[in-house]
This record gives structure tokens, C-alpha cells and sequence, in this order.
């Protein structure tokens, strides 16, 4: 076959369409550095990195910077966890670690390390050693290096090696402080949460703050960033750099990049012309990266319809914002309820059960034209991604449906998606169904769409929680007592 960098846009798609070129193709890009970003500072690999120690774990292949992860990390690049589990797994007591922080498993969550907490007093532990040794204040207690840094309780401590989590530990050494929360995505009360930055942030359609696992916040597409400050912020107060349609837009300016400048200023997409594997793969991590989102959205989808977003136009250095029109800017009007018939018609909230749970595996096939379908619904729906022409949504489902086939266990999906609660506001309010199942709901995309529709399958009668003020139990629970009274 012709070499993938001689390859154009037509001929690439046949060669994906093979499955043995698709498992070549994801190993090679999956093992190049090139647009791989660290899981914990989220900047992108610099291949003038002269530190060897930068690379993919071989044991577990995540990717992150020794000096964000694991300073001590040699040249091998194997990640302090699975050094840990190297070394101790022949014992008959090994516990393979997990983050006490969060319910995220360490190949989505990224690099574990060593927790340190002491109790006030020893007075109760000091006649029951293995209960101590089982709590939080044990010496094997781990959480992910993303949980640690961006706790404001939890501190950085042996030149990096460990986390400082004594003022997150509850005097029992079972809870952390934050226990009587939930995570406003996973809806779970274990673990540590951080509260939104902004000190006065309700959580949409309640009247609380809004806490998070910032690993759940990180994969759903909050804003967790580190410049200057480690930063949490929530759908609403999050940077307007974090948004799903500026998500998209930096996936595109891989693309544009790549041609003359000519083409650049015209923003010409030429999805026809040879690639090299180097931009393959910064393709490729980005998508993966932006689909990650999007497997969240059975939860963000209402929040979106509620509020919208704080996209901000792109504006070159020869625009003047003031002069443009909103058609040149690509602004797309929108109110909650023309989103909530937006996010209806494209399936949007089911599309992000059906991914989480890789529905798309469960028939062979289903991965390919029902998955396209489904995405390319999201990708006509401009409210939500803009005004796009119709070779950007091929460019985006070709690369979206390539990061979901790759199976990439960073994109939290299948074997290793975030558990999440099975009541409150994980429910529908409706019926008691699962938000986050696609249950009796049909796989979006599966019916093909009907002329009229355009790229939007028949509409479907499943429940939703958009507009709807939140409760704050189970509406299982509340509708059986209802019953009984």
C-alpha cells in the first residue's frame, strides 16, 4: 500500500476502513509524542525536551512530565505507581493503588502518588494498628497527582513524592471534610471535592455550591488549569478557552496551520491534502481530548441549555470586532429554549450515555455509520459548535469517530469510565432512569435521518431534565413516597 504520509483524504479513508491498517495506525500514533499533552499540566509535549524522563509510562502508557508527576522518575520513564506495584506485588498484603480522591481509575486519571495524613492524636489508633493502617492516615494510601495539586487544602511535600492531606482527612480516618457533598457531575459523596473559584457560584437550576472531583471536572471539560493559579471553575465561570465550540475551534487550528498562509487567512479547510504521522498524531490526542468531553455530556447538556456558553469570537490581529458583523464573527443568538430543542433534536445528553458505556461495540458495525450519524448531529447543531461548513464536520467526525474506535483508555469510556451515583440528579426526574445508561432509549444514530430532517434522525420521546428546577434526593425515592402517603 502507499505510505500514510503519500495518502490523500480519500485514500485514508480507505485505508481506516481495513482493521488491521486501523490497529497499525492507532499504535503508532498512540505511542508518538507529537500533540500529547502531560495528563497533569495538560501542555503539550516539546520535542526540544531534552529530559528522557518525559515520555509514556511503559508500563502504563500515560504520558506526563516527571517534573509535574514524579521528579525522581528515571530515564526508563516508568511512573511512580507502577514502580510501587513493580516492586511490592509479589506480597501476599498487595493492594494495587487507588486514588483516595476520587473514583477515577489511574489510566484516566493520570500518575498516582504516595498520601500522607496524622491524626490530632493517636489515643484511638494505638490499640488497633491494622485499623489505622486501613485508614486514610496508612502508610499505602495514594491519589492521583491532579487531585493533590489542585486541592487548596492539600500541599506538595518530599520534592513532590507525596501529597499532604491533612486538612482533608476527617478524625475518624475513614471520610474527608467534604463528605456531606456530592461531585455536581458524578454525583458521588466519596472522596475529596473542590468548590467552583468563584467564591459566590450556585450550581445551575439549585441553590448550592457547585463542588467537583477534579478529575471529573478535568474530563467533562471544566476549566482545571495552572496559569498562574491552580484553578477550578464550573460550566458557568469557567475560561471561555474551556468551552466545547473553542474546544473545537483549537482542533481545527491544528489542521489550518499546517497550510500556507494564504490558506490560513481564507481559513480554507484542504482535508484532501498528504499528512505526516507527526500531525496524525497531534490530531488524533487532540480528538481524543474533545470526545472525552462529549462522553460527559448525559450531565453538561442541561447546563448548556440552561445558560449557553461564554465562547468569545477569534479575532485576528487585522479585525476590529467593532466593525465586524455577527455573521463575520460567527456568533450564533440562542436562548434556553430554542438549546433545549437544539440538544433534543441531536441527541445530545444520550449521545454522552452512549459513548461513556461504548454502546457503539455492542453490534458489530455500530461503530461506524450510527456512531458518524450521532456525532454529525452534534456537529449541525450551530448553537451548540458554531456555523460550520460541511467539510469541517466530515474533518470532525472522521477524527471523533478514530478517537472513539482507538478504545484510548484516557477517554474515560467502557472499562474505564468515573463510577457515578445511581440516584439525586443522576436520575431523570420523570421516570427514576439513568441519565448516564442509555436504558430503553435508542443508540443515537442508529435510525438513519429522514430527508427533511437534514442529518437529524426522527425525533425520539426519551426523557430529560432540561429547564427543570433540581431536586435533591431521588426521585425514585420521592416517588415512592408519594405513594405511600
Amino acid at each position: 500500500p502507499k505510505p500514510f504520509y503519500k495518502m490523500t483524504g480519500a485514500e485514508r479513508k480507505e485505508y481506516w476502513a481495513d482493521r488491521e491498517n486501523l490497529r497499525d495506525f492507532f499504535a503508532k500514533v498512540m505511542s508518538n509524542l507529537s500533540g500529547a499533552k502531560c495528563v497533569i499540566c495538560e501542555i503539550g509535549h516539546d520535542p526540544n525536551d531534552t529530559n528522557k524522563a518525559n515520555r509514556y509510562c511503559p508500563k502504563c502508557g500515560i504520558f506526563s512530565h516527571a517534573e509535574c508527576a514524579d521528579p525522581d522518575r528515571g530515564e526508563d520513564g516508568v511512573c511512580y505507581s507502577c514502580r510501587f506495584i513493580d516492586e511490592n506485588k509479589i506480597s501476599d498484603k498487595f493492594v494495587e493503588p487507588q486514588c483516595h480522591m476520587c473514583n477515577t481509575s489511574a489510566l484516566a486519571g493520570g500518575p498516582l502518588v504516595k498520601t500522607d495524613a496524622k491524626p490530632m492524636s493517636m489515643k484511638k489508633w494505638k490499640d488497633n494498628k491494622a485499623a489505622y493502617n486501613r485508614s486514610l492516615y496508612g502508610p499505602n494510601n495514594f491519589c492521583h497527582t491532579l487531585c493533590g495539586l489542585w486541592h487548596p487544602k492539600c500541599t506538595s511535600m518530599d520534592g513532590g513524592q507525596k501529597i499532604d492531606c491533612f486538612n482533608i482527612v476527617m478524625a475518624d480516618g475513614r471520610r474527608h471534610v467534604t463528605h456531606q457533598f456530592r461531585c455536581f457531575l458524578c454525583g458521588k459523596k466519596d472522596g475529596a471535592k473542590v468548590h467552583c473559584v468563584e467564591e459566590c457560584c450556585i450550581a445551575p437550576g439549585g441553590t448550592k455550591i457547585p463542588y467537583f472531583h477534579v478529575t471529573c471536572a478535568r474530563q467533562a471539560g471544566l476549566e482545571v488549569s495552572s496559569d498562574p493559579d491552580f484553578v477550578l471553575a464550573c460550566f458557568r465561570h469557567a475560561n471561555s478557552s474551556f468551552v466545547f465550540r473553542a474546544r473545537l475551534e483549537d482542533f481545527m487550528e491544528i489542521e489550518i496551520m499546517r497550510y500556507s498562509e494564504k490558506a490560513q487567512m481564507k481559513n480554507l479547510l484542504k482535508i484532501s491534502n498528504p499528512m505526516s504521522w507527526d500531525h496524525a498524531s497531534r490530531l488524533f490526542h487532540s480528538a481524543v481530548d474533545v470526545l472525552r468531553t462529549l462522553g460527559w455530556a448525559w450531565r453538561w447538556a442541561e447546563w448548556w441549555v440552561e445558560s449557553g456558553d461564554n465562547w468569545e469570537p477569534l479575532i485576528r490581529d487585522d479585525q476590529n470586532e467593532e466593525e465586524m458583523t455577527d455573521k463575520e464573527l460567527k456568533r450564533v443568538e440562542s436562548t434556553p429554549e430554542s438549546r433545549c430543542d437544539d440538544a433534543r433534536r441531536c441527541r445530545l445528553a444520550a449521545l454522552g450515555a452512549a459513548l461513556r458505556n461504548r454502546d457503539y461495540d455492542k453490534i458489530e458495525g455500530d461503530d461506524q455509520a450510527p456512531l458518524e450519524r450521532a456525532l454529525m448531529a452534534v456537529m449541525s447543531t450551530p448553537s451548540l459548535v458554531g456555523p460550520l461548513k460541511q467539510k469541517e464536520k466530515e474533518f470532525y467526525v472522521t477524527w471523533f469517530s478514530l478517537a472513539y474506535r482507538s478504545g484510548a483508555p484516557r477517554l474515560g469510556f467502557g472499562d474505564h469510565k468515573t463510577p457515578v451515583a445511581s440516584d439525586s440528579y443522576c436520575l431523570h426526574q420523570a421516570d427514576g432512569s439513568l441519565k448516564f445508561e442509555l436504558g430503553a432509549r435508542p443508540l443515537p444514530g442508529k435510525t438513519p435521518p429522514e430527508k427533511e430532517n437534514g442529518f437529524f434522525e426522527p425525533r425520539v420521546d426519551e426523557p430529560d431534565d432540561f429547564l427543570q428546577i433540581l431536586t435533591s434526593g431521588s426521585p425514585i425515592k420521592k416517588k415512592r413516597q408519594r405513594q405511600s402517603a
